[in-house]
């Protein structure tokens, strides 16, 4: 985290402070290296004070000295020097804004330290009165007495002033809680512990050592206090100093009150310790929405845009129905282009109705519709840090995805694609989620291969598909071509019979010879052809030997020395290995020619040669002597040759068809391998997000187990979507025995799944006598086609999800999520989707239909662990949610004069903010009470 992203974090809501709840200045007697340096110039002021906090990060100061506030007034009166001067352009060096908190360090009769802090506004007088109503007899700015008054008397003064009491040191020396070493035994008196730990306004206590034990007689009360740190500094030097033990505070903005509920909340909610190891407070998702602008929308925007600005944590949207916060939902569906996760919804479940009745231009006054023809929806987001903008308009018109650059202006970007892989975001209602966990299973396994990253196997299973199905093409034009291959075989038979006639005659000597002479003459013609075209392969080769070169800017030239220099000897010996091949090529090419004059080669040419006169001569003499046809010898001789060479060429393809054969049925395994590699990607992704909840379970089932779901996939597949042929793709028909493929299919066990699907494929391709006959003529109708019987073989049903929940929602008790109510459906699937993921989450209004046990047990559990890691926005009417989840930003919407609009937004340590919470939300007086029970006021 840099101070840069710490001191311009630019998002609403709450958000964490550095605060060090315990220092001291130069006020406190016992800073012996500052009362040394007075009148030095090392003497500390109070500039170098703050400066010295400011330089350590720190975002909030409780400034408490021993029994005395004499230097509030003076650093408040610094720091506003200090900013009057940044205000001017001319702020001291390491200047940054720091919030003082007045307080004092107060020695509490009883022989315990308790650090009072008071509101910013203190000063120096407040902190005086509360010393002088605590009646301190010893010296101020050290501790060399204790209070007249008693630690409750002590506690409530410091309620009575506004301020908040936090013991201090409390497991050190002249601190409240310590133990006796390796006990768990109490120092102070038992019953003075306990006075001051029944006080119901106690927060908080600052606790130096986490390894150190609560005294036996309060560990119990304890549990819910804030153990805050601070540095307790003393001096610049040594182990104290500004920095060196701090706590983060989420607050709206450092106030009073905002650090009163933090405190409240506790730690792990409001309160993080700088011991606590790698808490990364600034740390945003790699995608996160920033906000978003409706334009014109019918009952939205009208006039000026509707504008919401979202933290990178939890949001909420609150307000009565019909205040627009669905619309906010529908709106990001929209630019997100997610409309589609709805569409696989059956068309009549009930979100994909709203939605389809949202997302139209209205036509008339009392038309449906939400949006107008000049709609316009802009979502700000930052992607892995870059800010981009999302727009939407009727008709898909004009520029869809801009990029923000250095200087803050929007620009086109090269790619106008908006898809979940780019742009990921997760967008669930109450209704969609219902509709999951019923008949529109499909729907959450499209979820769950986002969520699996499932996308690249089944890219892969469909490329693979195109391969069979191309290779499948390929051998079909094959067989064709090799049709003519026994008609061939018997001319050349034939032929071979006419001329063996001749051969056995007394020329036949002549004839073998010049037989022999013409193939040999053809296969030396070939081999010295291929000579020939060796060295341009080779040639070829070498070119082919590079490796691509790496985009400029991802190696720095001086930091990646090593690997760079690795490169350079790749390139090298690839270099070295072009040129060898290059001196081979030329070196092969000498040689042909060299070859093509060799002895030997004209020696045989000459045999050859004198062949062909031989012949001649032979076919003369026949000639003249009237012996045989000399035309039909030669005309046989020449066909033989044709016949030959076609016979050669379909022989090479026979070959082919059979190499390709084998490779098909080997890509065919690849094919089974794809999809199954789908269905173990989802089991795994599913046990692994599922492991040890105790909502629900899910399993994956390969090929799916339910009848009508198998059904629906089976006559997508043969094209044939009505209710044709029930008979014998699904028979469930009352009073009659249930069948059909579907059904052999769903009652199939699985261990035999995979044998029933090929025996069904099987009789799809030759259908048999058991279909009735329409459907037999249906098929060898399809089969007149023969890539149809290709796309039965690659065809395998969906996987399907079996989905149980826990009836207690506590890991027992398991029930078919069928059985289960609307409510237990609802809970059960909810657990599952806020089980994975850091995209951004939004939920419309989560909490329908389930019991308030499951929604604090459930939705708030779940949204406290999701914010740490995801951006979440929710739709809400539950208070529970927004209070107990911790929202960090509220938008509270409300509908008049025709529009919706955001009436109230903030913290919820915002009293404006509460109140609006508490006004529209049924239950909202009571959720604050409940989460913050003690607060005794402004909750």
């Amino acid at each position: 985290m840099s101070d840069d992203q710490q001191n311009n974090w630019p998002y609403p809501g709450s958000r964490w402070w550095k605060f060090d709840f315990h220092t001291h200045t130069p006020a406190s007697l016992d800073t012996s290296a500052w009362q040394k340096a007075k009148n030095t110039p090392d003497e500390v002021t109070p500039e170098k004070w703050l400066l010295k906090y400011m330089a350590a990060g720190i975002d909030c100061v409780a400034v408490t000295d021993h029994n005395c506030g004499a230097w509030i007034d003076k650093l408040k009166s610094a720091y506003d020097e200090m900013r009057q001067q940044a205000n001017e352009g001319a702020a001291p060096d390491g200047f940054r804004e720091l919030t003082l908190f007045p307080g004092v360090e107060i020695s509490v009769n009883g022989g315990f330290h308790l650090l009072a802090i008071l509101d910013p506004n203190a000063t120096t007088s407040d902190i005086d009165s509360l010393i002088g109503a605590v009646e301190y007899k010893g010296t101020k700015g050290d501790s060399d007495g204790v209070t007249r008054a008693g630690p409750a008397q002590v506690m409530q003064s410091v309620l009575d002033a506004g301020g908040i009491p936090i013991p201090a040191h409390s497991d050190q020396d002249k601190g409240l809680l310590r133990v006796n070493p390796g006990t768990h035994e109490s120092v102070l008196d038992a019953n003075t512990v306990r006075q001051v730990m029944d006080i119901e306004e106690l927060l908080a206590v600052e606790w130096v050592d986490t390894a150190l034990p609560m005294p036996e007689c309060v560990n119990r009360d304890a549990d819910h206090l804030a153990r805050v740190l601070g540095s307790d500094c003393h001096s610049f030097q040594g182990n104290g100093v500004p920095g060196s033990r701090y706590t983060w505070i989420k607050m709206a903005n450092p106030s009073l009150e905002g650090l009163r509920l933090a405190l409240l909340d506790g730690n792990g909610v409001s309160v993080r310790r700088s011991d606590e190891g790698d808490f990364e407070p600034f740390e945003t998702p790699a995608h996160f929405v920033t906000g978003i602008e409706i334009e014109s929308a019918r009952f939205m925007g009208n006039g000026n845009p509707e504008c919401l600005n979202f933290t990178p944590f939890c949001n909420a949207l609150v307000g009565g129905r019909g205040t627009g916060k669905s619309t906010v939902v529908h709106a990001l569906r929209l630019a997100y282009r997610r409309d589609e996760d709805l569409r696989r919804l059956r068309e009549d479940a009930e979100p994909h109705q709203r939605f389809t009745s949202f997302a139209k231009p209205v036509r008339g006054r009392y038309g449906d519709g939400a949006l107008r023809d000049n709609t316009e929806i802009r979502v700000n987001l930052s992607k892995e840090g870059v800010k981009h903008r999302l727009r939407w308009r009727q008709g898909g018109q004009g520029v869809v995805v801009e990029e923000q650059d250095a200087k803050g202006n929007w620009g086109e970007t090269g790619s106008q694609a908006v898809t979940p892989e780019r742009f990921p975001i997760r967008l669930f209602s109450q209704g969609q989620i219902a509709a999951m966990a019923g008949e529109s299973r499909q729907s959450l396994l499209n979820v769950i291969d986002e969520g699996a990253g499932v996308g690249d196997l089944h890219r892969a299973f469909e490329d693979l598909k195109r391969t069979y199905f191309a290779q499948r093409a390929k051998m079909r034009e094959l067989d064709g071509r090799l049709l003519g291959y026994p008609e061939l075989e018997r001319k050349l038979a034939e032929l071979r019979r006419k001329l063996a006639a001749f051969a056995q005659s007394h020329h036949s000597k002549v004839l073998r010879a010049h037989q022999r002479a013409l193939r040999q003459r053809r296969e030396a013609e070939t081999t010295f052809d291929q000579l020939k075209a060796l060295p341009a392969r080779i040639d070829s080769v070498a070119r082919e030997i590079q490796i691509d070169d790496w985009p400029d800017g991802i190696f720095d030239a001086k930091q990646d020395m090593d690997i760079l220099g690795w490169r350079g000897e790749v390139e090298r010996v690839l270099s070295e290995a072009k040129d060898a091949l290059s001196k081979v090529s030329q070196s092969l090419e000498q040689q042909v020619k060299v070859l093509s004059k060799d002895s030997r080669l004209a020696e045989w040419l000459k045999r050859v040669e004198q062949a062909k006169v031989d012949y001649e001569s032979l076919q003369s003499k026949l000639e003249k002597q009237g012996v045989a046809d000399p035309q039909a010898f030669g005309r046989l001789v020449q066909e033989r040759q044709q016949l030959e060479d076609q016979l050669k060429q379909l022989n090479e393809l026979r070959v082919k068809r059979t190499d390709l054969e084998s490779e098909n049925l080997s890509h065919w395994n690849r094919v089974v391998d794809a999809r199954k590699a789908i269905t173990s990607a989802r089991r795994e992704f599913v046990r692994t997000t599922l492991a040890n909840n105790s909502f629900v379970r899910m399993e994956v089932v390969g090929f799916g187990f339910e009848a009508r779901s198998i059904e629906r996939d089976l006559r997508e597949m043969l094209e044939c979507q009505d209710d044709r042929f029930e008979g014998d793709i699904l028979r469930e028909t009352e009073g009659e025995e249930p069948g059909g493929l579907a059904f052999d299919l769903a009652q199939a066990e699985d261990r035999s799944r995979e044998n029933i699907l090929e025996n069904v494929k099987k009789r799809l391709i030759e259908p048999d006598n058991g279909f009735g006959g329409h459907f037999q003529n249906y098929l060898r109708k399809k089969l007149e086609k023969p890539e149809f019987a290709d796309r039965v073989r690659c065809w395998f049903p969906d996987d399907d999800l079996r989905i149980e929940y826990s009836r207690g929602g506590d890991g027992s008790n398991w029930s078919t999520i069928t059985q289960g109510s609307q409510g237990q459906r609802s809970a059960a699937l909810l657990a599952f989707l806020l089980a994975f993921g850091s995209e951004p989450l939004v939920l419309d209004q989560p909490e329908d239909d389930l019991d308030n046990h499951l929604i604090y047990d459930l939705i708030v559990s779940q949204i406290r662990e999701n914010k740490l890691r995801r951006q979440l926005i929710i739709v809400t009417h539950n208070p529970n949610v927004v209070v107990n989840g911790d929202a960090e930003m509220v938008h509270a919407l409300e509908f008049g004069g025709g529009q919706c609009r955001v009436e109230e937004q903030g913290a919820l340590q915002e009293v404006a903010v509460r109140e609006e919470v508490c006004r529209v939300m049924e239950g909202g007086r009571e959720a604050f009470s409940r989460r913050w029970k003690r607060l005794g006021r402004g909750g």
